[in-house]
Parts: C-alpha cells; sequence; structure tokens
C-alpha cells in the first residue's frame, strides 16, 4: 500500500476516533495496524506537512495565475478606450479575455478555493467595460441604446447574482436598475 494511502487512511480512522464513529481502542487498534510499526503520530505530521506544503504551492499558484488575469481584465479595459483607432480589434481582444476567464472559472479549483467569485466580478466589469465601447464607438449619441445596454448589465447581474446566489451580484444588479429607473423619472 503506498504512503499517501496509508495516510488517507490513518486520517479517516482518527476522523472516526474523534468524532466517535467507532470505540476508541477499536480506532488505536487500526491505527497502529495502519501504521505498521511506525509513530502514528509521526505519521500524521508528515502527511499534514506534506499536504500542507502542497495546498500552500497550489493556493500561491492559482493565486498568481488570478492576480495577473485581473491586471490583465484592468489592462484590457484602459487599452480598450485609449486605442480609438481599432475598437474592433480592441473588442475581439476583451471577448477573448472574457472567454479564457470563462475557462479559468470552470476549474473546479478555483471554485473550491473561493477564487471564483474575484474571475466573476473581473468578468462584470469586463462585459460592462465592452458595453460601453461598443456605445462609444458605434452609437456616440444614442443615449436610449446606453440605457438598454446598462439594463441589460445590472440585469445580467442581478440573474446572477439570483441564480449562482452571489449577494454582492445580486445588490449591484438592483442598484444599478433602481440608479436607471431613477435617471430615467429624473430626466422626464
Amino acid at each position: 500500500m503506498t504512503k499517501e494511502k496509508k495516510q488517507l487512511i490513518i486520517s479517516e480512522i482518527r476522523y472516526w476516533k474523534e468524532n466517535k464513529l467507532l470505540p476508541e481502542h477499536y480506532c488505536d487498534f487500526l491505527i497502529t495496524l495502519y501504521a505498521q510499526g511506525e509513530n502514528p503520530d509521526e505519521v500524521a505530521e508528515k502527511e499534514t506537512s506534506t499536504l500542507q506544503k502542497e495546498r500552500t504551492r497550489l493556493r500561491a499558484k492559482q493565486f498568481m495565475v488570478l492576480f495577473f488575469s485581473l491586471l490583465l481584465a484592468s489592462l484590457a479595459s484602459v487599452v480598450m478606450f485609449l486605442y480609438t483607432e481599432y475598437p474592433t480589434a480592441t473588442l475581439i481582444t476583451a471577448a477573448i479575455l472574457s472567454l479564457t476567464f470563462l475557462a479559468i472559472v470552470t476549474r473546479k479549483s478555483f471554485i473550491k478555493n473561493g477564487f471564483a467569485p474575484l474571475v466573476y466580478i473581473a468578468l462584470a466589469f469586463l462585459l460592462l467595460m465592452m458595453s460601453l465601447k461598443i456605445w462609444t464607438t458605434y452609437f456616440p449619441n444614442d443615449t436610449t441604446l446606453l440605457i438598454a445596454l446598462l439594463v441589460l448589465n445590472c440585469s445580467l447581474w442581478l440573474f446572477t447574482g439570483r441564480i449562482l446566489k452571489l449577494l454582492y451580484f445580486t445588490i449591484s444588479g438592483s442598484l444599478g436598475l433602481l440608479t436607471i429607473v431613477a435617471f430615467l423619472i429624473l430626466s422626464l
């Protein structure tokens, strides 16, 4: 039996012992049996330190990927509005970046480690910036279209917040829609 399997079994037996799923003396016997003469505390310490190092390394790697992808999203948003000569190219770049973010979010490790909400926020920001870029490039004088794009973004945030049970999206979408309605009422 591999060391990883032994360590997993011993940690599971310790869990049983702590939660009194089996009598204590049965758990002690099983731990001694699977430790095969080694000190079970040393086996558990090795397991804990090895797993902790691996988890820390994985989280650091994922955080760096996330940090650079968020930095890239911010740069793409700024570049979209700075380079007005090639609006289609900047929109296509932003769309590709958005699809890349979606691919990152669908990985279980990002969801499991809690990084997905940050990428969701970056996606929402990129979508808003792309909507504004489309409006400023192709329809700069049509305020009705701007309001429609903002309502679409806020509705999407509200829908996403309700479906994924993300409170900040629900609040953002609701407040955005309320602000748009207030603007429309005041502008009459």
